[in-house]
């Protein structure tokens, strides 16, 4: 099998085990990467040191970060485990990537409120969306009408990070702007339903249920503009493209002359923030609930705002306390 032939045969495996595809392009990446170092290895080497070197390579030469080379890992392993189906022996000899543990960048609420104030209509309900609910960039777009609960007062987050689904409360700020941009939406819907345009399925979803492409409740609740034209999403209409949610965030940011580096997930580690502080009873309790709310699969990710919560202290710096005069 030659290296198209693999990386095709991985493509398709993927893809059939339901991975995202954000994913399986990163880990097709790294293979390929691989294969490539491949060529330069020793051919008295086993498969174990080639993937040694390849990843201290990663570490040495490239100067990759941690997050990176273990991704490229997972993605080695994924090809001789899954694809190759052959065993790996002992490969924790590689040099690692230097873990630098940082903190994210978090807007004070004025500042929020500031880049909030500088967006209007679609662009305000994305920025409200993750600063008031905490989504990912991800989660906003691919939100579609059913997932809108406004009786109840609710959305639901379907096949959020990790494949998981998640109930979040829905701010009352968004209760009147999101009716409002329903009525609108539903507008622009019959004009492609007249025109039998159908939105983009997951998965086979759309061979189980016929019917639900051309369906409300399907649709998107943030659409292209036109029908997509490439290959594989043809004359199929798919989500706002995450670019465009991304620019109008950061210009409003700017806009509200903050000079942290922010961007769309900024506003969710504000959320988890400033929700972390006007949380009541003891941190071990709050930080279980806004695990949920966040939809994070390690608890130790959700107590990395502890540290960013505004530490209130009785006890007064040094500077604030001036000696009087003998």
């Amino acid at each position: 099998m030659n290296a198209a032939e693999t990386l095709k045969k991985m493509r398709e495996q993927m893809i059939m085990q339901r991975y995202r595809r954000r994913t399986i392009e990163a880990y097709l990446h790294y293979v390929d990467q691989f294969i490539n170092h491949l060529l330069i290895c020793s051919a008295a080497a086993s498969r174990e040191d080639r993937v040694i070197s390849y990843l201290t390579k990663l570490a040495v030469k490239d100067q990759v970060s941690a997050s990176t080379q273990k991704v490229a890992l997972c993605a080695v392993k994924y090809l001789y485990e899954s694809v190759l189906r052959l065993e790996l022996d002992d490969i924790s000899k590689f040099t690692r990537s230097r873990r630098v543990k940082r903190l994210p960048e978090v807007l004070s609420r004025k500042e929020a409120w500031s880049a909030l104030d500088r967006l209007d209509g679609e662009g305000w309900i994305w920025g409200a969306l993750m600063y008031g609910c905490g989504l990912r960039l991800m989660e906003v777009y691919q939100l579609r009408v059913k997932d809108i609960d406004i009786d109840r007062h609710q959305l639901i987050v379907k096949d959020g990070k990790g494949g998981k689904d998640r109930i979040l409360p829905l701010p009352e700020m968004l209760v009147i702007p999101l009716e409002k941009h329903l009525r609108n939406l539903r507008r622009t819907y019959n004009n492609f339903s007249d025109r039998s345009v159908k939105v983009s399925l997951p998965n086979a979803l759309a061979r189980k249920y016929p019917s639900a492409p051309g369906e409300w409740r399907w649709f998107w609740l943030f659409p292209a503009a036109n029908p997509a034209r490439d290959q594989k999403w043809g004359g199929l209409l798919h989500h706002v493209h995450p670019t465009a949610i991304q620019k109008r965030i950061v210009r409003a940011i700017k806009g509200a002359g903050i000079t942290k580096k922010a961007g769309c997930h900024t506003f969710r580690h504000s959320f988890a923030t400033h929700w972390l502080e006007n949380a009541e009873g003891s941190h071990e309790v709050a930080l279980l609930r806004l695990q949920k709310l966040l939809g994070h699969a390690d608890p130790s990710t959700t107590m990395l705002y502890l540290h960013l919560i505004k530490q209130n202290t009785d006890v007064p710096s040094p500077l604030d306390v001036r000696p009087t005069a003998a």
